[in-house]
Formats: C-alpha cells, structure tokens, sequence
C-alpha cells in the first residue's frame, strides 16, 4: 500500500469513526465541539450570501459535473483507468454516505434552509467534493504537476476551498461542524482506500500515467 494512502486512511477513518459513533451515542463532547465551533463561524455576520454561492457549487449535483469534467478530460487524454477512478470514487463514495445518513439519522440543526431536508451526518456537500480534492491531491497533482512549487500552491488552494465548503455548510445551518469534520474525514479515507483498491485491479503502468 501506497505511504499516501495509509496516511490517508490511518487518519480519516479513525476520525470518521469517533465522530460517528460519538453522535450515534449522543456523547456530550459533541455538543461542545458543534457549539465551539458554530459560534466562531459565526462571529462574522453579513455572508449569507457568499456562503450560499459557495454552497452552491459544491452542491453534490455540482459535485458531479467536477467529476465528469475531469474524467472526460483525463478520457480524452486516453488515461482511462484514472477517468474512471475518480467516477468510481465519487459515485461510492455517495452511495456509502447515503448509507450512513440513514443508519445514524441526524437530524439537521433547527435553523436549516427549507431546501436542506434528508439528514445531517454526513454532508453530501462537504463528502463530494472532499472526494474531488483529495483524490486532485493523492492522484492526479503529484503526476501531472511536476513543479514542486506549483503542487504546493494546488494543494494550498484545493484545502482552502475545501475549508470555505465546510464553513458555508455550517454557516447556513444546513449541518453541525461535526458533520462536515466527519464527512472530510470519510473523504480522505474513502479516496485512500478505493486507490489502493484500484491499484490492484488495474496496476498503474506507464501506459496508463500521463
């Protein structure tokens, strides 16, 4: 197994798991943590309206036109087994969440957006596109980016933008901060653990890196 990958996996799913099951349990350090963290994203009033922006484009609908950007991109490119990677990663990845939202059932906090319905654990928002920048991160940067100075600049901007994803969810109350913490944990873990899967169905060849 890839070192990316068991880093990956050896944080995200421990994460994802104490999150889970410390909000299945209904532990009280949640609590605190959702409160801690709700009142600092919203010390700043007036973003109502960017965060809704942003929401939207990480919309899990959205989430999907990203996905099949990069995949007919990377299709075109005849880099088929990465293409459908990613559709593959993506796409399981929502189908587990979905999963999850239904064993555990959480209800959204109070103050959610009337569009915001289902569950709350965890968030397909944050979920979709944790999966589109960490798998941008693990897979694709450090092969098609050989500048060392670039990558870094590409990781900075992708984990800023996923931070912005989870402060606007929490910002307009369609999730507690523990969901979008789980979800990006997931999402690591999930990209970690489907590339070393992937790895062995399809061994990553010369033919097949860019």
């Amino acid at each position: 197994m890839k070192k990316k990958n068991i880093i990956a996996i050896g944080i995200g799913l421990p994460v994802f798991l104490i999150l889970a099951v410390s909000i299945m349990l209904h532990a009280s350090w949640i609590n605190g943590f959702d409160n801690f963290f709700e009142h600092l994203v919203h010390t700043i009033p007036g973003l109502q309206s960017l965060m809704l922006k942003i929401t939207f484009l990480a919309d899990t609908k959205v989430d999907l036109v990203w996905m099949l950007l990069i995949a007919i991109i990377l299709w075109i490119k005849k880099q088929r087994p990465l293409s459908l990677s990613i559709v593959i990663t993506l796409i399981t990845a929502d189908a587990f969440g979905w999963v999850v939202k239904h064993v555990i059932q959480r209800p959204r906090p109070t103050a959610h957006l009337a569009v915001d319905d289902g569950f709350s654990f965890p968030s397909g928002h944050t979920l979709g596109m944790s999966i589109i920048v960490f798998w941008l991160i693990l897979i694709m940067i450090p092969v098609l980016v050989k500048s060392s100075t670039a990558r870094v600049w590409l990781y900075i901007l992708l984990i800023i933008w996923l931070v912005l994803v989870m402060i606007s969810r929490v910002y307009v109350y369609a999730h507690f901060p523990s969901d979008v913490c789980g979800s990006t944990a997931l999402g690591a873990m999930w990209v970690g653990l489907v590339d070393t899967i992937w790895d062995k169905v399809t061994p990553r060849t010369s033919k097949n890196n860019f």
